[in-house]
């Protein structure tokens, strides 16, 4: 199905329209989300300090990455595998990229003649894992030799538990009707699930953090630092890839410090905190949201970016949300639409302020974008992501001010724009290369079905973890309010409702990931990251609304506190 058919009408967006007409509100008639204040001050940010960026610790990574580099040529078989695995949970993806294509290349042709490789369920299920994580379409029937008479896994299977584990996150990268890989989920779950009490502490906390949240499902940096940890403790260590992995994520924490330092002095200086007391303040949440988007120190200016969008959306969402009046919106709405202040002179000065530094931000990162790509056209794409934004969330807040609860269906038509994931999928785009975005190949249209669902996982994920607050303070409706009138079901079905939604969404995006041309999965991958993030942000909560638990430790161990040499 075409997005286009998935995007509300004309008919959609003039439901509830309100007519223009005076504006007045009393500032103690409008309602609050009684968020807490920003915990990150602008001179600790400016504190950061890091010595790993100099020139010295540079020629360091480049002597650590030849003396490694034979080493992919030493192994063979699984080993290799295992290799490509510790180097990917380490965060060295990128400084052997060409060693592990190549690598990839060789397992795909040979695996099936490694010795013992067909009988091994942990080397099968880490394969195809990996096979496919790197864009590669490997199929399923790797596995029918672990199926039995009876169309399930062999009792031999349930023995491996560390198999089991791998065999469960490899059934995370299926398509839609492989049921070879429905099967292997299913059954790994049940497993694991059960042998969880005779675990050691070790295995029985990894194996109740993977069924939580898979590892396809995570954001691989943000877990890179406590896999570090792991690997210096780990008897059998390389001694060269620890030193290298220790000294990589402390120069890319060195630039993410330093992208931090400028958008704080950016967001100081814009001063919208001084008039607006009705948002959430949280532009490191933003620039972590942005890290588990695109960590590649080559992405600087896309960080910097979606950064700035990511404060934005928060600060939109909020007018809409909890402080703007029905005919306020209308009006700011308007102004949106048309890229044009004139609607705005009745508005409130805090509405005023809001849309003139959304104007500015964007004309801003508009031109960033031309000065890094050396080709304009991004700023008409960035206003129509806008304006699609924010008629979402005015058709929301109708919903709200009318006391209408839409369909499930009806609800997701707007639901997945005003996730933000269209808006913030436009910015990378926009970063294409011109080959990528002119006319030879159109990668908003090749990647419209990924961006749709990726946004459904963010929508849903945002509401799995903020819908019990909003229902307390009254906000519009979620997925789960939506189906729980549209069924007649209790918040936990509509809850695991929702969860079937996202684990089926994934099989899609897999799909649409491996179906993408070679040149194209790289943005197919950033876009894809955004739903990883959402994962993280919202898996215990509003990571975003509060923000000491889980966003405050990481954005210490990312951002603020050295890794140990």
């Amino acid at each position: 199905m075409s997005t286009t058919e998935l995007r509300p009408n004309e008919e959609d967006l003039s439901r509830f329209e309100m007519r223009p007409q005076e504006i007045g509100v009393k500032e103690e008639q409008r309602r609050s989300a009684n968020y807490k204040p920003n915990i990150w001050s602008y001179d600790l940010i400016q504190s950061l300090t890091n010595e790993y960026n100099e020139a010295l610790y540079e020629l360091r990574v480049e002597t650590l990455k030849n003396e490694i580099r034979p080493m992919f040529d030493q192994v063979t078989g699984v080993d290799k595998l295992e290799m490509i695995e510790c180097i990917n949970k380490l965060g060295l993806l990128g400084l052997f990229e060409k060693e592990i294509n190549h690598a990839l290349d060789d397992i795909e042709c040979n695996m099936m003649t490694y010795d013992g490789f067909k009988e091994d369920i942990r080397a099968i299920s880490l394969c195809f894992r990996l096979l496919r994580q790197h864009g590669r379409e490997n199929s399923p029937d790797v596995f029918i030799n672990f199926i039995n008479e009876n169309d399930n896994f062999r009792g031999s299977v349930s023995g491996n538990i560390e198999g089991v584990l791998k065999l469960f996150e490899a059934s995370h990268l299926a398509f839609e009707g492989e049921n070879i890989l429905a099967m292997a989920r299913a059954f790994s779950y049940r497993k694991l699930k059960d042998n969880i009490p005779d675990m050691d502490d070790h295995l029985a906390k990894q194996t109740s953090s993977t069924l939580e949240l898979p590892l396809h499902w995570r954001v691989q940096w943000f877990e890179v630092r406590e896999k570090i940890d792991a690997y210096a403790k780990e008897v059998n260590n390389n001694p060269l890839l620890l030193e290298l992995a220790r000294l990589n994520f402390n120069r890319i924490q060195a630039m993410h410090q330093k992208e931090l330092k400028e958008l704080s002095m950016w967001w100081r200086n814009l001063g919208l905190m001084q008039n607006v007391s009705f948002t959430r303040d949280r532009l490191v949440e933003s620039f972590l949201w942005s890290i588990g988007v695109a960590y590649e120190p080559h992405y600087s200016c896309l960080r910097k970016c979606l950064a700035k969008v990511v404060t934005f959306v928060l600060v939109i969402d909020d007018l809409y949300d909890v402080y703007g009046s029905p005919e306020e919106l209308e009006c700011f709405t308007r102004a949106i639409v048309r890229w044009d202040s004139e609607e705005i002179q009745y508005l409130p000065d805090c509405m005023k302020t809001c849309f003139w530094a959304l104007y500015d931000t964007t004309n801003e990162i508009g031109r960033d974008i031309e000065k890094e790509n050396g080709h304009n056209g991004a700023l008409p794409y960035l206003k129509k992501a806008w304006i699609d934004f924010c008629n979402a969330l005015l058709m929301e807040s109708r919903w709200y001010n009318n006391g209408y609860t839409p369909s499930i269906e009806e609800y997701l038509r707007f639901a997945w724009i005003s996730s933000c994931g269209p808006l913030l999928s436009s910015t990378i785009f926009s970063f294409g290369r011109e080959e990528v975005t002119g006319e030879l190949i159109n990668v908003r249209k090749e990647m419209e079905n990924l961006v749709y669902h990726t946004s459904l996982i963010i929508r849903l994920c945002n509401d799995l973890g903020t819908s019990r607050a909003e229902l307390e303070r009254g906000d519009s409706p979620s997925s789960i309010l939506c189906y729980m009138r549209d069924a007649n079901v209790s918040e936990d079905i509509a809850r695991e409702h929702i969860k079937n939604i996202i684990a089926n969404t994934w099989m899609k995006i897999n799909k649409e990931y491996i179906g993408q041309l070679p040149m194209l999965q790289v943005y197919a991958k950033l876009v894809t990251n955004m739903a990883r993030v959402c994962h993280f942000i919202y898996n215990n909560g509003d990571g975003f609304g509060i923000q000491d638990h889980d966003t405050k430790k990481l954005v210490k161990c990312l951002l603020i506190e050295h890794l140990r040499m």
